[in-house]
């Protein structure tokens, strides 16, 4: 259904949510907007797309049109892209290519109507709304702050299938236009104008006025739209066979890393060339086909629920309760404390790092600007913002004055004694009393904490993990006296940041540490048993980790690592009995990169000063020098963390399935194509683990022995 509004009324009359409406004036200009007015999300769903079809036919039957404006229902926002649930819901290749085509004949309406078609965009406009725009003539781009745009497609497992490959990639050539699909990238205002995806960048209040502007000037010259050609690298790398510099280079890169678990990329990638290299016709029809074909394979459908998830944990800071804060104090100024209180600063958080010692101030400063200088280079931030975010960050030895403070985060050494003390002491010194006092803990208990505070309710876990500016999970940790209002306030925060927030309950080593613990304790058993720590870590890597379980020790430090490994085996003194590597490694001092090299050398590779330690060791206990398979490297890892999850879920940790494929993504870099670790373990079939655990306990040692919840999950699952 379309609707269409002849524009008497001095304000924008109201249309039916998920339709688009369309207005002509009087200087023969139609405004079509897609959605009402208070549609704050715009996707295309079928409905939507039916209703632009209807509405872009009608258009072209009106004598009196000299130009059409697309444009979003309102400020701030343009469409979002295609309905995610559509997505979801196809499973069949042959439907995904019919979804490809009415799509792509749908935008290319745009092409076919007779005047010139302006895209004026504000908000965000992404996926199909950017492929929307890539049809119009010319694309007028507002400097809102919320204005993106770009196709993020591969992040789901699939490709730009309504014409963005081919149409991008002739508006800006093939190697920009590769940087943009292959990783999915999304551009900022001036971003966008210097790649040439947008024509014009203009102030939000002149958006509509530019889009008719350039309506006016391509009518005077009888243009339907700008003339148009590559020009420099962009020509020679496009348009000639030095083309094949361009793709060489973009396939070795998607060979390497987490990319080669990736199909999407590779198949953009040959549809970005087909813009070159086929007619059109027939570039259109390959594709739609690679649309088809990538929107049935499990990876897509596991970015897709990992997308839900992360939409999902959007919701729990908009609970009763919740509170955007103002004014923080960070106590600690290691590497922790430094990267939370930055973050804390560049969203706007007037925030105070404490630290006893001001060299570790001074260098928290210096590492802050350093970043922020980088993302100024790459046309991120501006100058004012730059010195907005360290305006926002203040340094000092001593709390200051705490009247208006509604935050108060520690970042110190992991020893609960002292943790009491310093939130007792913030208490003393005049926090009021309704402030959120939080820790960053990684394993002591918050409950603990709380008894030392008045209004323990207001005491929460805020765990954020190393380094802060880049790991996007933050465990927010309720104990047993936490209200409601704390834990959705401390959520509210983490989205604030950026972060996805989950929910968990006060308990030794909470989730990701929890489930981490068998993971890194039974590679550094490998380690002892003989096996090589490059086998291990290349093992997990092709699994598709993003780093290897040793190195990943190296970068944690194994001091952090004997700690954590105490705290867990007092919890759980049958399951989770320390390697002896770990107090090895950390009596000689062989920490990892904290202190030059662990198991590898200061940049991670090469053999570290841990490789003594671990000979010495192996020498003692008679090790044979035995080297694993990698199947039997991957069952020992990865099943025990399948069968820790279930465990934490079964005792209450987290309250669903969902919290444990999102935690254990985003908080230790589970394959992310892989949907999260209950989906993997659905894949990889319950019973099958189940069994291999039970082998593994007979012959390697009773921590393997698989809880009764997950072999009660086996027993169900079977036909």
């Amino acid at each position: 259904m379309t609707t269409r509004i002849e524009p008497t009324p001095a304000t924008r009359p109201q249309a039916p949510r998920g339709v688009v409406q369309w207005t002509l004036a009087a200087d023969g200009i139609a405004v079509l907007r897609l959605g009402a007015a208070d549609e704050t999300v715009v996707t295309f769903t079928r409905e939507r797309l039916v209703s632009l079809d209807e509405a872009l036919q009608s258009l072209a039957k009106e004598p009196r049109l000299r130009g059409v404006v697309i444009t979003g229902p309102g400020p701030a926002m343009f469409c979002a892209g295609a309905d995610i649930g559509l997505i979801q819901s196809i499973t069949a290749a042959a439907d995904g290519e019919a979804a490809a085509i009415t799509g792509r004949t749908i935008f290319r309406r745009c092409h076919e109507l007779r005047v010139p078609v302006v895209a004026a965009i504000e908000g965000p406009c992404l996926g199909g709304g950017c492929e929307l725009a890539l049809f119009a003539d010319v694309r007028v781009l507002s400097d809102h702050p919320s204005t993106q745009i770009g196709l993020p497609e591969v992040k789901l497992g699939i490709l730009p299938g309504f014409g963005g490959t081919f149409a991008l990639s002739r508006l800006v050539g093939l190697p920009k236009a590769l940087d943009l699909v292959l990783n999915g990238k999304l551009l900022r205002g001036k971003q966008a104008l210097k790649a040439g995806l947008v024509d014009r960048l203009v102030p939000a209040t002149k958006l509509l006025a530019a889009a008719k502007e350039e309506i006016d000037r391509l009518t005077a010259k009888k243009q339907k739209g700008r003339r148009r050609r590559l020009r420099g690298l962009a020509f020679w790398l496009s348009q000639t066979p030095l083309r094949a510099l361009a793709v060489r280079a973009a396939k070795k890169a998607l060979q390497s890393g987490q990319a080669r678990f990736y199909p999407a990329p590779k198949r953009a990638l040959q549809c970005c060339v087909n813009a070159f290299t086929l007619a059109p016709e027939r570039a259109y029809a390959a594709e739609a086909k690679a649309l088809g074909e990538l929107i049935e394979t499990p990876v897509s459908k596991g970015l897709v629920h990992l997308f839900f998830l992360t939409e999902r944990s959007k919701r729990l800071g908009r609970q009763e309760g919740a509170r955007d804060l103002q004014r923080a104090l960070v106590v600690g100024g290691g590497v922790m404390g430094a990267g939370i209180a930055g973050q804390f600063a560049e969203k706007g958080l007037r925030t105070r790092l404490c630290d006893v010692d001001l060299v570790p101030l001074a260098r928290a400063k210096a590492r802050l600007q350093q970043e922020l200088d980088k993302r100024q280079r790459r046309g991120q931030l501006q100058a004012h913002e730059v010195q907005s975010v360290q305006d926002h960050l203040a340094i000092g030895t001593e709390h200051g004055h705490l009247g208006g403070t509604d935050l108060w985060l520690e970042a110190v050494v992991e020893d609960l004694a002292v943790k009491q003390k310093l939130m007792a002491g913030a208490v003393a010194r005049g926090l009021p009393a309704n402030a959120i006092l939080a820790t960053n803990t990684s394993s002591l208990s918050v409950t603990a904490m709380a008894k030392s505070v008045q209004n323990p309710e207001r005491v929460v876990g805020i765990h954020f993990f190393n380094p802060p500016e880049k790991m996007p999970l933050v465990e927010v940790i309720r104990g047993e006296a936490t209200s409601d209002a704390a834990v959705a306030t401390a959520c509210r925060l983490a989205l604030r940041l950026g972060k996805f927030p989950v929910v968990v309950q006060d308990a030794p080593g909470f989730l990701v540490n929890r489930c981490l613990a068998p993971y890194v304790n039974e590679a550094a058993r490998m380690l002892l048993e003989g096996t090589s720590p490059e086998a291990i870590d290349r093992a997990m890597l092709d699994f598709g980790m993003p780093m290897g379980p040793c190195r990943l020790l190296d970068e944690i430090g194994f001091d952090v690592a004997s700690k954590v490994s105490t705290v867990m085996h007092a919890a759980f003194p049958q399951r989770m009995v320390p390697c002896e590597l770990f107090a090895a490694m950390a009596a000689a001092k062989a920490l990892g990169q904290k202190t030059g090299g662990g198991i590898y050398g200061k940049d991670g590779t090469g053999d570290g000063p841990g490789r003594a330690v671990l000979a010495s060791l192996r020498a003692r206990n008679g090790t044979p020098g035995r080297e694993a398979s990698r199947g039997e490297i991957v069952q020992r890892l990865v099943y025990p963390l399948v069968d820790e999850a279930y465990r934490c879920l079964d005792e209450g940790l987290v309250r669903s399935e969902d919290d444990l494929d999102l935690g254990l993504v985003m908080g230790i870099g589970f394959p992310p194509f892989t949907g999260g670790i209950t989906q993997f373990a659905r894949r990889e079939g319950l019973a099958a683990i189940v069994a291999a655990l039970d082998a593994l306990a007979r012959s390697t040692g009773p921590r393997f022995q698989p809880c009764d919840g997950l072999r009660r999950r086996a027993l169900a699952a079977q036909p």
